[in-house]
């Protein structure tokens, strides 16, 4: 019974492309549709009327601009690229095997950082904005890093009140003067974008993906890569972007300073950024939210992680933090000593 509700919906949109499945797979949120004719991937998606109407500009934009790594949505019997279904917006698009073996050997963080600079390249914009408009970005940004950084002194005030520590709570206090360091670094590096963007009076936006990650890319077999997901796409400066990614890189796999200098080389070839983008992504990445996400879900499901996956994932991260000081000093090797 279950299985003949969730199909419904299903059905009645791929009547509109006039397509009659033999055979219909979930492939995490996508359904893979069977077809005579092929095979086909159909998302489901939370996206309002306002977010699928950017959606669609930007996909007809990346359409204008030539830009190829992107895998397009395809148009229903009468032209409308959405489809809304209750509270449900459904696109379909063109099935692409992910390969993870190339013919060629293939390097993909590499490949992801080519076509992200060249997408940022293809879509900038220079654009005039007061100094109230920056200030209030720079005084947001700024509080809420220090809010966060307030919430988790008062959480590490707490727990040196206990008489024992637990593992988790012992890792976190050894390594927690490092996190404010951190956080301190972040902040100068985001003073230096903001005194560097009030004296130009200007920024550069690009079309960021929003979301780019390893499985939000298609690789064909030859190794070039086409992105899917640009539901969360805005414009808005490259170093958010390229942060974003690179947080993925740093989560994903092993890495030291001298790979992620490669990666932002690779990125600059295709796309320079000036000096107070590259503060703005330092800056970005220097902050030690991922660590504050980490304690905030250790108190929350303190009961539903063990001991050990809790200090497991906290030592991952504080792995991380002394790779990305490493690499910001490589960076700016001048301001960080």
């Amino acid at each position: 019974m279950s299985i003949q509700i969730q199909q419904k919906p299903v059905g009645a949109v791929l009547f509109q492309y006039d397509l009659y499945p033999e055979r219909i797979e979930t492939v995490g949120k996508i359904k893979k549709i069977h077809t005579a004719n092929g095979q086909y991937a159909l998302k489901e998606t939370q996206m309002t009327e306002e977010e699928g109407e950017w959606f669609v500009h930007v996909m007809k934009r990346l359409e204008r601009i030539n830009y190829h790594f992107v895998i397009p949505i395809i148009p229903n019997k009468y032209g409308d690229h959405l489809i809304r279904y209750g509270k449900q917006t459904y696109y379909l698009m063109p099935w692409y095997e992910d390969h993870t073996e190339f013919r060629y050997p293939v390097e993909q963080e590499e490949v992801m950082v080519e076509e992200i600079a060249k997408l940022h390249d293809l879509t900038e914009r220079t654009q005039e904005y007061s100094e109230e408009v920056l200030e209030d970005s720079f005084e947001t940004l700024k509080k809420r890093w220090a809010l966060r950084r307030i919430e988790m002194e008062r959480y590490v005030d707490q727990i040196e009140g206990n008489e024992y520590y637990s593992p988790f709570e012992l890792t976190l206090l050894t390594h927690f003067q490092r996190t404010l360091f951190m956080a301190n670094e972040a902040e100068k590096h985001l003073t230096s974008w903001y005194e560097g963007a009030k004296e130009k009076k200007s920024f550069r936006s690009v079309l960021c993906h929003g979301k780019p990650s390893r499985k939000h890319v298609c690789f064909d077999k030859y190794g070039t890569a086409y992105f899917i997901n640009f539901e969360k796409a805005v414009l808005d400066t490259p170093s958010r972007d390229l942060a974003l990614l690179f947080r993925h890189y740093f989560q994903s796999r092993p890495w030291d300073e001298h790979e992620g200098r490669h990666w932002l080389q690779l990125y600059e070839k295709q796309f320079t950024l000036s000096d107070e983008e590259r503060h703005l992504f330092i800056s970005y990445l220097a902050f030690p939210e991922s660590i504050y996400q980490t304690v905030d879900t250790y108190m929350k499901k303190r009961d539903k992680l063990t001991e050990f996956q809790a200090v497991t994932q906290l030592e991952r991260k504080i792995l991380t933090m002394h790779r990305v000081h490493r690499f910001m000093n490589s960076v700016f090797p001048k301001e960080n000593g």
